[in-house]
């Protein structure tokens, strides 16, 4: 039932997390959270699918700890297993014909952005910025989906929706005027571009090596993907290297501080889905 507890699980490279909320008028209530790093990990060539396959442990031990319910999961993929891009939801209607609908215009539209054919791609569609922004498009391979529900169906959850950490962090960051959020992962920076009324108008990826500066590929992706720059606004990361890098531009945590005893979107930055009221 709509109101009864579900959970969320989010994956990432190197580590996993769980939560058990419920729905209210309000929005998602969180009531229980907890995370974790793999015991091993898979390289950094491997497949996703091999990460999945190593996050199967953690996943099972958070599960049991937290009690979380069987009914309804949704798992998120981590930053980097996802192609997005973000579409004026004017221009997909002009674009299309009166027998097209907005999905399959997403689809025609993302098909020359990915490294792989449209046809092996889940492509999933939503609005940006509580449903006041562009359409936020997403594919991902279906193997990976098709695996990601073996995962969840082997730790016992009967009813599985696969999204992505994307899609839950840009659902809860507030429009704001020309700011730039970097949103990081364990291996993968997100970087949404928002123009003059705050809306978030493109996004892109960087993958982030191991032993390479994290913060400066990312401000480097940031600057070549923005012109006029407010805020720069930073989740899952420490935003003081960032500062020093970014000379004289606004450098600022995503995420108001507070106490959030059930998880910290600063630190785990899909937890934005969750308002704030939600953890106190």
């Amino acid at each position: 039932m709509w109101f009864s507890p579900k959970t969320l699980v989010a994956v990432d490279t190197r580590s996993a997390a769980v939560a058990v909320f419920s729905n209210s008028f309000s929005g998602p209530r969180l009531e229980r959270f907890a995370s974790g790093r793999f015991t091993c990990h898979a390289g950094q060539e491997s497949l996703f699918s091999d990460v999945l396959s190593d996050s199967r442990d953690t996943l099972d031990r958070l599960a049991r700890e937290l009690k979380a319910p069987l009914g309804d999961v949704t798992l998120l993929l981590p930053l980097g297993a996802v192609f997005p891009a973000v579409f004026d939801s004017a221009s997909l209607k002009r674009g299309g014909v009166a027998e097209v609908g907005e999905d399959e215009m997403v689809r025609f539209r993302l098909a020359p952005l990915l490294p792989f054919s449209v046809a092996l791609a889940d492509v999933q569609a939503e609005r940006c910025d509580q449903g006041r922004g562009g359409v936020l498009a997403q594919a991902v391979l279906k193997t990976l989906v098709t695996d990601g529900r073996a995962l969840m169906t082997s730790l016992g959850f009967r009813r599985v929706r696969v999204t992505s950490a994307l899609s839950a962090v840009l659902r809860g960051l507030k429009p704001a005027p020309r700011a730039l959020d970097l949103i990081y992962g364990d291996s993968a920076c997100a970087i949404a571009v928002r123009g003059e009324r705050g809306f978030v108008e493109s996004v892109h990826l960087r993958l982030l090596l191991e032993g390479e500066d994290r913060e400066q590929r990312a401000l480097d992706e940031a600057f070549r993907a923005a012109t006029l720059v407010g805020d720069i606004r930073v989740s899952g990361a420490s935003i003081d290297g960032l500062r020093r890098k970014a000379h004289d531009l606004s450098v600022v945590s995503a995420f108001p501080p507070m106490d959030r005893a059930l998880g910290d979107p600063q630190t785990f930055p899909f937890l934005a889905v969750f308002p704030p009221r939600a953890q106190s």
